[in-house]
């Protein structure tokens, strides 16, 4: 029998859809979840570069240029160096999606029962 997980936000019972929100739920917890995903990258992103001063100190500026060429090296970062809390979330720009997103919170018309 399939599972459907529920919303995480509280007293709510929609499906979950999206990083475990439901979708509208989702579009008003947008900012918040976004600047967690920059957090995590940033943490990731410190991580690598710590691990590769320690092990290559003479080099290292070197090693991490030969590494971003890698066609794999945002699964290498993610896979090593990634904090494994939860599935990895698609990547979208800001500046393109902030103003779309924006427009829809403020179209959307809650029923009084929600």
């Amino acid at each position: 029998m399939a599972r459907i997980k529920i919303c995480s936000e509280p007293d709510c019972t929609n499906a979950a859809t999206t990083e475990g929100y439901c979708r509208l739920h989702y579009l008003r917890n947008w900012k918040k979840i976004k600047e967690e995903t920059r957090r995590r990258a940033a943490k990731k992103l410190n991580r690598y570069i710590d691990h590769v001063m320690h092990k290559h100190p003479d080099k290292y500026v070197e090693v991490i240029k030969k590494d971003i060429r890698s066609p794999f090296f945002d699964r290498y970062i993610e896979e090593s160096f990634g904090d494994h809390e939860g599935g990895t979330a698609p990547s979208y720009d800001e500046a393109v999606y902030e103003e779309e997103v924006e427009q829809l919170i403020r179209q959307l018309k809650i029923e009084k029962g929600f």
